[in-house]
């Protein structure tokens, strides 16, 4: 009957593995990589990081020459070598838009114009058309016979501290000249990060081909920062995977005297990998590039799982005795995790939500291929295994101790050695806990090469971009509702004097161009016979008593770049705003990407800070029900204490505490009480495999600490020094269930 059941149980679990693979293939999942999109989950949010892609998705170019002839002319080759359909410009077609603005020039005044106006400071506005008319170096813009005032020129005027600098002209700073080339890259491909990867490897050896004696060729923007990177972490998680793979095929070799075991242990962590991947694919749209980092990382837990089925396998007769031995281990330490991370569906953050459910779902699969398939590995598969490597293993440390003449430990020291622990651990977190700081600064989790903090510097000199720049999102029922709105807003910034830049500065809603036409017609009456003596008397009261015609200024073709630039959808816009500090304008929200991202990754960081003590209490309850309270409590123990001591350390340390160093806290605690409840466990040398769990793991989290990547390097750092504490805390606290035993019974 027994077998039946197994058998049955083994049937069910392959189809239900083909199922999820024939469903992932009518319902594929797109791998999100913004990183943004992992911390920001509600649609409040979503114009955040829409924002954020839409100005990250910039790269600058500078070539840097000893003339402003040769700067410009290298710029342009370079340019000439560029795919249009990936990489462009964004200059507009001035003919074109002049053409416009001269055509409808009497719907048209600029926001200092228009203010004179309405105050009928005519004389003022006299004064500037007169500054305009004989300036030496800015000819007239349009005809002075219908614009006697010149208030088209004055209009576009206006943009000239718009902040935008020109492609290809030549600047001249500290001796040297400078052509910028500034391109915008097509949404599809800066949605997709091989793609943009392998076009901004083609920028940067033309960029290596043009840097020669006399000529500097910089690149600057998100994408190039993103390639330099993806390609250093690439080769060192390369490099890492390699290191690590070697250390666990010599380990296994060593310790079973045979490879056969790394195949099983290859497949179970393949498949749970891909039932995580598809359960994850079924309820998520996007799966977050992060939930596959943290989620296959967790799945390593699976190592352990095979690796005590294998140690117990070389003391039983067959695989069904092997698992029999560790059955209530692996439950217990399966149930412990999966509680764990159950937790992290309540967190209001999408990427916790999906390591969640991946981790879960690939360790059940993994727990069943150990349970189910395992034990029809039969044990002539390994050969002589070391005779007890813990054994060994401590010889080693009690060698060095015994060279230390004098070492004796009291023994009132072993007796209360679960008190002293503790009180050291929580003494070390008190002692640090002042010293603690958090870093919740998107841009400290990146550290750039000194050459693209150089290019960074000399773009902000050369561009005046130093500025602080925030974003006033302004929503309405249409274009002409949204540009309505928008003129609200900039009359209340020109009266406090922020400079911005918007769609409405360009483009007049039909209600502000109607207007405009009657102050004109205002200003004509009054001052138009005293000012423009240089025009006919007829001429002047034509201009007087012309009508003017219902048609305005659209956005036509010629403004499509304007829309690009500031419309997000048809129903909402963007203002961009410089050096400003204040609140909501008119109830819509500003923006500061910095600030705000920043602020998420703050509210993320308490999050998972919250759901810290339920995860325990969660864990201490399930273990109690399981063994007992006492039991439970010395399981705990040593996650607990490690994750005091980790941070611990880190505040002694004064190392700043990220977001993904709070992350590591939920691999130390799955790991940790994996060790933990084999080793209470106590089955025949589950020592051995504990240790070979905790070398592997830790070995492979120590070399992520030395990786460039800031954020790989937290993760790596924390979670090598958490499991390994982890380790030795459940070493020194924890007896087994048998030991226990004879220790009540006597």
């Amino acid at each position: 009957m027994h077998n039946k059941l197994i058998i049955t149980f083994r049937i069910c679990f392959i189809l239900v593995l083909v199922t999820l693979g024939m469903l992932l293939l009518f319902r594929p999942a797109h791998t999100q990589t913004n990183i943004l999109k992992a911390v920001f989950s509600s649609s409040e949010d979503n114009i955040l990081v829409d924002l954020s892609s839409k100005f990250s998705s910039k790269i600058n170019v500078i070539v840097e020459t000893d003339s402003p002839e040769k700067s410009e002319e290298i710029a342009k080759i370079i340019y000439s070598k560029l795919d249009k359909s990936v990489m462009y410009t964004s200059d507009m077609n001035i003919s074109e838009i002049l053409g416009d603005y001269e055509k409808y020039h009497n719907n048209l005044l600029s926001g200092e114009s228009r203010r004179l106006l309405i105050n009928k400071q005519y004389d003022i506005v006299e004064e500037k058309g007169l500054e305009a008319l004989y300036n030496p170096i800015m000819p007239p813009i349009g005809s002075i016979e219908d614009d006697p005032f010149l208030l088209l020129t004055d209009f576009i005027m206006q943009f000239s501290d718009n902040r935008e600098i020109s492609n290809f002209t030549p600047i001249g700073v500290n001796g040297k000249y400078y052509s910028l080339i500034l391109l915008n890259v097509d949404s599809t491909i800066s949605l997709s990060p091989t793609v943009l990867n392998d076009e901004v490897k083609k920028l940067v050896d033309i960029q290596h081909e043009f840097t020669k004696k006399g000529v500097e060729v910089y690149l600057t923007g998100a994408p190039v920062h993103s390639y330099y990177a993806s390609t250093h972490s690439m080769f060192e998680i390369n490099l890492i995977c390699i290191l690590s793979t070697i250390f666990i095929i010599a380990l296994v070799f060593t310790y079973f005297k045979s490879l056969i075991p790394l195949i099983p242990i290859a497949i179970s962590i393949g498949i749970g990998i891909f039932s995580g991947y598809c359960i994850t694919a079924l309820i998520f749209k996007d799966i977050h590039i992060l939930t596959f980092v943290f989620s296959t990382t967790l799945i390593g837990i699976c190592v352990d799982y095979s690796l005590h089925f294998f140690v117990s396998l070389c003391d039983n007769k067959s695989g069904k005795d092997a698992v029999k031995e560790i059955f209530k281990s692996l439950t217990v330490s399966l149930l412990t995790t999966v509680g764990a991370f159950l937790v992290l569906l309540f967190a209001n953050f999408v990427l916790l939500k999906q390591i969640s459910v991946f981790t879960i779902t690939g360790l059940i699969s993994v727990y069943c291929i150990v349970v189910l398939f395992y034990p029809l590995i039969f044990k002539t598969a390994l050969k002589k295994q070391v005779e007890n490597l813990t054994n060994c293993f401590y010889s080693g440390i009690n060698c060095v101790i015994a060279k230390v003449k004098g070492v004796k430990i009291p023994s009132i020291i072993i007796k209360y050695r679960t008190y002293i622990i503790v009180f050291i651990c929580f003494a070390i977190f008190v002692f640090a806990f002042s010293r603690i700081s958090f870093d919740d600064n998107i841009k400290n989790m990146y550290v750039p090469p000194k050459f693209l903090i150089k290019a960074e510097k000399l773009f902000a000199e050369i561009a005046g971009a130093d500025s602080d720049i925030s974003f006033l999102v302004v929503k309405g029922n249409n274009i002409e509702d949204i540009l309505q709105k928008e003129e609200e807003i900039a009359d209340k910034l020109e009266a406090q004097n922020v400079t911005y830049q918007a769609l409405s500065r360009y483009m007049p809603s039909f209600k502000r161009q109607k207007s405009n036409q009657y102050l004109r017609k205002q200003l004509y009456k009054e001052k138009l016979n005293e000012y423009a003596v240089f025009l006919p008397v007829s001429h002047r009261n034509k201009l007087i008593n012309a009508k003017y015609s219902d048609g305005f200024l659209t956005l036509n073709s010629s403004f499509d770049l304007l829309k690009k630039n500031f419309l997000m959808d048809k129903n909402t816009s963007i203002m961009v705003l410089y050096d400003y500090e204040g609140g909501a304008i008119n109830g819509f929200r500003v923006i500061s990407l910095q600030k705000d991202i920043s602020s998420q990754l703050k509210k993320c960081r308490q999050i998972c800070i919250g759901l810290l003590f339920p995860i325990f209490i969660i864990l201490y309850f399930l273990l109690s029900k399981i063994y007992n309270f006492k039991a439970a409590l010395r399981i705990i123990l040593p996650s607990f204490c490690a994750v005091l001591f980790a941070f611990g350390i880190l505040g002694i340390f004064k190392c700043p505490i990220n977001l993904f160093h709070l992350l590591a806290i939920f691999l130390i605690i799955g790991f940790g009480l994996d060790y933990s409840v084999f080793r209470f466990g106590g089955h025949k040398k589950s020592s051995d495999a504990i240790l070979l769990s905790c070398l592997t793991t830790v070995f492979s989290f120590a070399l992520l600490g030395f990786a460039g990547f800031k954020l790989i390097s937290a993760l790596g750092t924390v979670v090598s020094l958490g499991l390994l504490s982890s380790y030795i805390f459940s070493l020194i606290l924890i007896k087994s269930e048998k030991e226990n035993n004879k220790t009540e019974e006597n």
